[in-house]
Formats: structure tokens, sequence, C-alpha cells
């Protein structure tokens, strides 16, 4: 009876090997009954791995036999995983680090423990940098889901990802990995590692040491043909270009006359809003979008630094600001870990651990694009961020550069036009052909706008445990840790000193050498970059104590086994201060930033029982519950701004069932109810951000086509600044448009809750190993941030907000347009924006539901007829979602189950119905295998489809990826040799997208890598 139960209970954990080490290599002997180990979900020891439960487990070999010098990556290929900011996501919001975002709930809503404990978090949503934690000392890594907060508190809504550590490693165990694209071999990954240990003190104590070193070669995006060409459209050129003002506009006559002179034809003439500058002095007609008039006298090669679009030229002209951005972001990584444990007697065990780890990352965006205000010079009211210029009319502001009309290097073409100027704008001083010359333009000059980031983080830990009492044991402990993030932000435009260049006599030549010529692509000094260009330097620093000690013991003998128990106490504090330097003021590139200081604690008491209810009964083998609860007492406090926020108290709880009516079969269900604390970044900073958009107002849209008069009013009518009569006809949105948004930190936030259930069945029968799980996790009160299409979507109805198509609506009020197109969203007070800026603070409201299926089966097939040892494993892991809904703004539910996002809806937010994984080994004998991974991505919808009901947008098509490996041991010695992805499957494409044309999180954007692992142990 003991062996059967023994293989029902541990399938929970050997069915769930991703790459089944446990059935790929040669069976060993099962632990024995008396065998105790502690499972992630409880505190309280199970016999042999027992779990109530979901709870998916792969060993440490597994982590790192595919090559991968991340953790991240290898856990993205597990069902209950979605990945999110990962190595290859472009501008990351986690800035190159290592998270891990369970059901797509996001990584701030799962913790990460390394052998029940936290390590230290490193960033401001209290996520922990898998990068910190050492590969070469992971035993195996559990992964539970269904909302886990009562056994471990706040951040386990989603669930937890333990690692357990080897606790009693002996020897030397030295492995190094070389990896790289073939045939390109540009994106090479190298990691090399060690780790030594040994017990001591006649096996009472035990030490180790791990120390890595991993390297990532970083890529762009020209490097692949797929992400070569942007998907989306700016309209900032580093060529410059002329922007019209309505009231005192240049001439469409002389506009005409001039490219006539070109030799343009009639259909491209452009519009005198539709100008850019050519190097020669001459102009060029940009072009309108899926309209007959094309780009006209472009006199750039294609392939210079005007770098256009070719996914739209010559439609019309856009900067591919792509090219240059990068597609995997480069890495160095150091790390060392050491811990030892040492017995001085059963009541008292002394263990203590250190962590130290140091890496850089880096990520590039194109060169820095110009939308810096500038108010007059006595405007000394106005923002510091603002520049200064006595060409801006007082008490104005405008964004760009602004030209006198006395620069030397305005060209004799564009003076022909500006002298036809007859009115007068409000923004600038003077008037008709004096006033000034409004010009937008991106700097190429500077080079991109890259973050590089250093990263180090240390912490240690030293504790106690041991026996109290025949049956109870103790533990406590305390650690400490410390993040600390150096950035230094390049390619900055400093844009006082650049009006500074364009206002001077002789174009700045005084200045610096050469001066400014901002009309086309220009030469611009060494001298000048130095004038112009601005380094930030900023330092995020974290802070992190925590205290913890827990009994766990056998309460009383019950008639089905004795009652468990586990209780304890938890305090945790932790400090945030972000310095942004010096670098505030009129600032291009990357956005300046104020101060932050803030600390935010936890008192938590937690208890867990486990009781037995029948053994051997004639209708069941086993029936257990197990209960848990924690009541969490948090307290922040925002010193930067003297604010002393509210204490919350909230309790956590919950409860397994599992019943086994007969051996092979075992029966579970479980409910958690969890909250989640505000972190830091919700409490104190939010920021801004361009997702990218859709406009319903465009004449190809169903919405016009369908809407008649009606939709065309509305589009005049709705938001600051409608489409002109004079154009309501023929307008179409530029494609890739993006529109501004801003949310702030909100100091009143209260904790976020979820209810999680689960139900499922392990089963072993006629050599089968499976489960199936039903999970479904509810959180409400959700620390919540509008989505911009949502707002779009709900003022011209596409859903019951606003069906009526009425111009007043509260969704429509806060949409802003600019030469037609939305430009951003300032939501009105009855949308919860505030009066004076329109900025949205994040709030507690609306709720995200999901629910799916887990199922996972494996098979040991013996083939004998190649030798004794031989056997062929198959394990099968697949994800099937039900939903994933969400309510937004107005009580609006969507649900995104079977769509792939688009750039802005967030990284993570892809979610395929089907995921599965299959893994093979055939084990040749004892020293020679073969293995094959095969994982399926299931085609999905786009989002923008959920949200703009009736219009049509692509999808990506449904994906397989083949995996293949072989693997000898002579001695002590093994070698490694794989290709992942073996038949160079790309990315599917699909607009809109995340970024690079897919979404590159999801999917593989490098291609087919060969590998080799070598491996020494004694």
């Amino acid at each position: 009876m003991a062996r059967t139960r023994l293989l029902t209970s541990t399938l929970l954990i050997s069915g769930t090997m991703f790459a089944v080490p446990a059935f790929a290599q040669t069976e060993t002997p099962a632990p024995a009954e008396e065998d105790t180990v502690v499972v992630t979900g409880s505190r309280i020891v199970r016999p042999n791995l027992d779990s109530n439960s979901p709870v998916a487990v792969v060993s440490g070999e597994e982590a790192t036999q595919n090559a991968d010098v991340t953790l991240d990556t290898f856990l993205n290929t597990l069902p209950q995983v979605n990945p999110a900011g990962t190595t290859t996501s472009n501008n990351p919001g986690n800035n190159g680090q290592s998270n891990i975002d369970l059901r797509g709930l996001g990584s701030n809503r799962n913790l990460v423990l390394i052998d029940g404990r936290r390590p230290m978090v490193s960033a401001t949503t209290m996520a922990v940098d898998l990068n910190t934690i050492p590969q070469g000392l992971i035993e195996r890594i559990e992964v539970t889901t269904g909302g886990a907060g009562a056994a471990y508190g706040a951040d386990a809504i989603a669930g937890v990802v333990n690692v357990i550590l080897k606790d009693d490693f002996e020897g030397v165990d030295l492995r190094a990995t070389y990896a790289n694209s073939i045939p390109e071999t540009d994106a090479r990954e190298i990691q090399i590692s060690g780790t030594i240990g040994g017990n001591f003190a006649d096996n009472r104590g035990n030490f180790a040491l791990s120390v890595e070193y991993s390297d990532r070669q970083g890529m762009i995006k020209a490097q692949r043909d797929f992400a070569a060409q942007a998907t989306s459209t700016t309209t900032s050129f580093p060529t410059g270009s002329f922007t019209n003002s309505a009231s005192n506009p240049i001439s469409q006559a002389a506009v005409t006359a001039l490219f006539q002179g070109y030799g343009t034809p009639a259909k491209d003439i452009p519009t005198i809003s539709l100008l850019g500058f050519n190097s020669d002095g001459t102009l060029f007609g940009r072009g309108t979008f899926n309209d007959p008039r094309d780009v006209a006298n472009f006199r750039y090669d294609l392939s210079s630094p005007a770098n256009p679009n070719l996914n739209y030229f010559p439609d019309f002209y856009s900067y591919n600001f792509d090219i240059v951005n990068i597609l995997v972001l480069p890495l160095e990584r150091y790390s060392a870990f050491t811990r030892a444990n040492y017995e001085i007697n059963p009541s008292f065990e002394v263990f203590v651990q250190g962590a130290y780890t140091n890496y850089k990352s880096a990520t590039a965006l194109a060169p820095t694009p110009v939308s810096t205000g500038i108010v007059n010079s006595g405007d000394n009211a106005a923002s510091v961020l603002n520049a200064r210029s006595p060409l801006v009319a007082p008490g104005q502001r405008i964004t760009g550069f602004v030209v006198p009309v006395t620069n030397p290097f305005v060209s004799n073409d564009l003076r022909t036009l500006l002298n036809t100027r007859v009115g007068d704008d409000p923004l600038l001083t003077g008037a008709g052909a004096a006033e000034g010359i409004r010009i937008g333009y991106r700097f190429l000059g500077t080079g991109l706008r890259e973050q590089a980031f250093e990263n180090e983080v240390i912490q240690g830990l030293a504790g106690l445990r041991g026996e109290i009492a025949p049956g109870w044991r103790y533990e406590a402990y305390y650690s400490w840790g410390k993040t600390v993030i150096d950035q230094e932000a390049r390619g900055n435009v400093n844009v006082q000193r650049v009006q500074q260049l364009l206002e001077a006599p002789d174009g700045g030549a005084s200045l610096c050498d050469g001066g400014f010529n901002p009309f086309g692509i220009q030469p611009f000094s060494q001298d000048c970059v130095d004038f112009v260009d601005e380094v930030g330097v900023t330092k995020t620093t974290f802070t992190q104590k925590i205290a913890q000690a827990y009994v766990t013991g056998e309460l009383v003998e019950l008639p089905a086994g004795p009652l468990s128990v586990a209780f304890g106490v938890e305090k945790r504090d932790f400090r945030y201060e972000f310095d942004p330097g010096s670098l505030f003021g009129p600032i291009a590139g990357f956005n300046t930033s104020t101060p932050d200081l803030g600390t935010n604690s936890f008192l938590d008491f937690f208890g867990e029982a486990l009781i037995p209810l029948a053994k051997n009964a004639p209708w069941a083998e086993t029936l257990e519950l197990s209960l848990t609860a924690r009541h969490s007492k948090s307290d922040f406090n925002d010193i930067q701004n003297g604010i002393d926020g509210e204490s919350s108290s909230d309790w956590a709880y919950g409860g397994t069932l599992t019943w086994a009516p007969i051996p092979e079969v075992r029966l579970r269900g479980s409910y958690q109810h969890s909250v989640r604390a505000p972190n830091f970044g919700e409490l104190f900073s939010g920021g801004g951000s361009f997702p990218q958009i859709f406009d319903p107002c465009s004449v190809n849209t169903q919405f016009r086509q369908n809407g008649g008069a009606a939709a065309a009013t509305m589009c005049q009518t709705a938001g600051i600044g409608g489409i002109a009569a004079s154009t309501i006809n023929n307008f179409v949105a530029t494609p890739g448009a993006q529109a501004f948004i801003t949310a702030t930190g909100n100091p009143n936030l209260k904790p976020e809750k979820s209810d999680a259930f689960t139900l499922g069945a392990v089963f072993n029968f006629a050599g089968f190993t499976g489960s199936i799980d039903y999970y479904n996790i509810k959180i409400s009160d959700t620390i919540f941030a509008p989505d911009v299409n949502e707002i779009i979507a709900s003022c011209y109805g596409y859903n019951d907000l606003n069906s009526s198509l009425s111009a007043t609506s509260p969704y429509c009020q806060g949409i802003a347009r600019s030469n037609n197109n939305i430009s951003g969203i300032y939501l009105p007070p009855s949308l919860g924006g505030d009066p004076a800026t329109g900025y949205f603070q994040f709030v507690n409201q609306g709720s995200v539901k999901t629910s799916g299926i887990d199922f996972q089966l494996g098979y040991r097939l013996p083939t004998e007829f190649v030798g004794p040892a031989s056997a062929i494993n198959f394990n099968l892991l697949v994800n099937y979602l039900f939903d994933f809904k969400v309510t937004g703004l107005g009580g609006l539910k969507t649900d995104y189950a079977g769509t792939a996002s688009y750039f802005g809806a967030g990284l993570g937010t892809s979610f395929p119905e089907w995921k599965g994984t299959l893994n093979m080994g055939w084990n040749f004998n004892e020293n020679l295998s073969f293995h094959t991974r095969v994982r399926y991505i299931d085609e999905m919808e786009n989002r923008a489809a959920r949200q703009y009901i009736g219009e049509t947008f692509t999808g990506p098509e449904s994906v397989w990826y083949f995996d293949f490996a072989v693997q000898g041991q002579v001695e002590n010695v093994t070698l490694r040799l794989g290709v992942n992805n073996a038949f160079d499957r790309q990315p599917p494409t699909y607009a809109p997208n995340v970024q690079s044309g897919t979404d590159p999180s999801t999917y593989d954007v490098i291609g087919r890598r060969a590998y080799v692992q070598a491996r020494l142990k004694f």
C-alpha cells in the first residue's frame, strides 16, 4: 500500500518535471516512508513529497540543460508562466531584470522564495530579480499557483516560485556552456559556474560555495529581417520637419509652385503641413497614408541616416526608429552564493547564507525626438522643465524648436515660403514673415538613447532551527539585504542649449564648432555634441530586513493520524530611495524625475493545521483537510513628501481537502483568500506612457464606413480638438500612432484581494501517471490604471458605455487631437482624472479573473531490445485557458483569453488558449541519451479586436518549436550537444503588435541556436 501511495503522491513532483529527469535516468529507489520534505504551500513537513495543492516541480538540472543563462528563460516554458519582460523585450519596464509572471497576473502578484524565505527585492514592484539566484546550487524549483498568501504573505496572489537549494552538497561541480545562433553566430551566450562543498565535524555541518559568470551578447533589430522595419510610425524625423501655424500659415500656392519647380507630379504636391527638409536646402513632401499623395522630392538615399520606414515608403515618410533598437539585451553577470549549517545538538542547528550579485545590462532606443516645452524668457512662473526663448509669446508654451528667421541656415526655398506668411501666431512673438519658424527634430548627433544599468545585490541571513520536543521543531532567522541600481542615461539633449545655438546670429558657430543647422541631416561636430549632450546618472536603493520565527509539530493524535500544526510570526521592513541626480531641467531624451524616499513595513502572524479525517477506510485510503490563516498589518511612510500613510490590517486564509478513494486516484480541492499590499511604485511614483492606439475616425474603419453622418459628427465634435470639417471625409490616421497618458501614485491605496479555487486529481494507472487541475483566480479591488484603447472604444460606441454616440460622454472628453490625430488622453474628473492635469491616480477599482485547466501526463516505455537500462520517457504538459476577464472603467468587462497583445497593453498580456510542451527522452544506456522537447503556442486573435468589435486586425498564427539534444557521460565528465528551435521557426508577425512586429516575450526572436555544455563533477 505504501509503495502505491508513494507513486500517486510523487506524481505531483515527477509528473510535472519539465524535462523528466526522474524518468529519463535510471530508476532510483523510492524514499523511505519516514522521509519528510516541506513542499511549497505549507510549512508542515509531508511524507514522500505529498502536496495538497497543484505544484509543478523541475529539477536544478533542467533549469540549465537547455543552455538558459537566466532562470526566467527556462521557467517561461512552463504552462503556468506567462512570458513578460524578458531579455528579448526592447526597453522593458524591468530594465533588464529577470522576473517571472504566473498566470499572466503580473510579476508583482507572485512571490519568489529561496528555501521558503524571501530573497532580496530589486524593483519598486517588490519583484525579485532571478538573476540573483545561483543556478549551480539549485536542487529543484517548485511552482505553486492558485494563491498562497496565507502561507507566505503579500505578493502571493497568483502563487509562489520556491527555489530549493542543495543543503548537503559534497564535492566539486564545474560547468561551462556556450550557445550561439546558427548560421548567423550573432547571439553568443556563455556561462561558467563552479560549486564546491563538503561536510565537516562528523557530518554535523556542511559548507557550500557557488560562483557563476554569465555573458549574453546584445542584438539590434537590424540583425533580423522581421524586426528591421518599425511597424509603428513617428512624426519626429532626423531630417527636421516644418510645423505649420493655422493662424499664420505659409501659402499653399507657393508650396505648389515650389514643388512644380522640382518636377513633382500634381498628385504628389504636399500640403503646407507635410513638409520636411533635404540636406541641399530643398524641401520634400512627406506624403499621406493610404492616399494618392506619395513622398515627393525626397533626396536622401534609402540607406542614409534619414532611414525611411520601408513598410510605408514611398506612400508616406516615417523614420525607421526600430532598426537601431535592441532586440536582445546584453548582460554580464558575476554572482556568488554561500551557505553553511552546523548542528550543535538536535535542538540547535545554526544556518547562515550570503549572496552577492553584480551584473550589467543595457537598453537602447533611437536618437532623441524633441518634444520638450519652450516658454517665454521672462516667464519665471513656468516649470524649470521648460526651456526659455524670446521667440515664444509671454504666457504661451510650444513644443519642439523655434528658429528665428534671421538664422543663417534658412535656405532660399524655405525663405520663399516663409515670406508668404501674413497672419499672426498667438504662440510666438512678432507677426507675418517675421515670426519664428517652428520645427520638429530628432537628434542624430547625440547618438542613441542608451540606459546602462549596473545592479549590485547583497543579502545575508542567519538563523537557528532544531527540535524543541519530540515531534516539534522550530526555525528562526533574520536577513538583511540591499540592492543598488546605478543607471547612466546617455543621448539626452539640453533643449535650452539647442535654442541658444538656433538663436545665435551665426547659427551657433561662436558657441561650438560649426554651429547647428537643423534643416536636413547636416554635419554636427563633436564640439557641438559636447555642448548640448546631457548624461544623466541616477541611483535606486532598496533595503530589506526580515525576521521570522515559527514552530511546527504534532498537536494531538487523531484516529486517522496526528493533527499537525505550525504557528509563526514575521516582520518585514523595506526602504526605497531614488536619487534622480542632477539631470533636471529642459532635457529631451529620458524623462527627468523627482526624488523618492519611503518605507513599507509588515507584521504578520500565521498558522497552519493539517487534519487527517480518515485513513484506510472502506471509502477512503486517505482524507485530509489543511487550513491556513495569516493576519497582516502593513504601514507605509512617504518620507519624501511628508505623508504618513494609514496602516492596513488584513486577513488571508485558505483550506485544501484531499481524498484518495482508491490507491490509484487522489482528488483535491482548495480555496485561498489572499491580499496584496500596494508597492512603492503604486504608492509613490506612477509615470507617463505612450501606448499604441487605434483611431476609429479613419475613413477606412468600419465605424466610419457604417456609421454615416453620426460617426462623422462624433469625429468632429468629440474630445479636445476634433477633426476639421475640411478633412473629415479623407482623414486616415497614421498607422501605429501613439497617445500620451499618465498615471500617478496614490498614498491612499488599499490592498488588492484575491479568491482562488482549484479542483483536480492525480492518478497512476496502467503505467501512466498524470494530473488534471482546474484553477479559478479572481482579483478584486485591483490597483488600477486605465487602458487608453478601452477609453477610445468606449467613446466611439464599440461597447455599451456610449452606445448613443454622445460627444459629451466622459469617455470622449479626455481624448485630445493634434493635426487630426489622437495625441493624448486627459481624463475628466468623472473618470478619476485630476481637474488641473487630466492625469489619473492609481485607485482600487475593477477586477481581473482567470481560469483554466492544467493537464500533465507521463509514461515510461522500456526498450530492452536496445539494452537492459534503455527506455523512452514521455511527459506532456498542457494548459487550456478558459478566460482572462478584465473589468475596467465604467465596469466594462473584456475577456482577453485567446488574444495577442500590442504595444502599450503591457508585457505579458498575450494569452493563448492552448499551450503545451512534450518532453521525450530516450536512454540508450546509463551513459548515452537523446532528448526532444516540442513546444506549442496556439494561434491568437488580436487584443484590439476584443476592444474595437467589428474592426479587422491580424493576429499571430500557431507556432511549434522543436529542440533536440544528445548527452553522453564518461566517468566524471558529461558532454551535452543541443539545438533549440531546430527548424528555425521565425516569430509570427501581426499588427498591431507588442514590438518588432510580434510579441518578443512569447515567441523566439533569435532563431535556431546550437549549444555545447561540458560538466565535470566529482
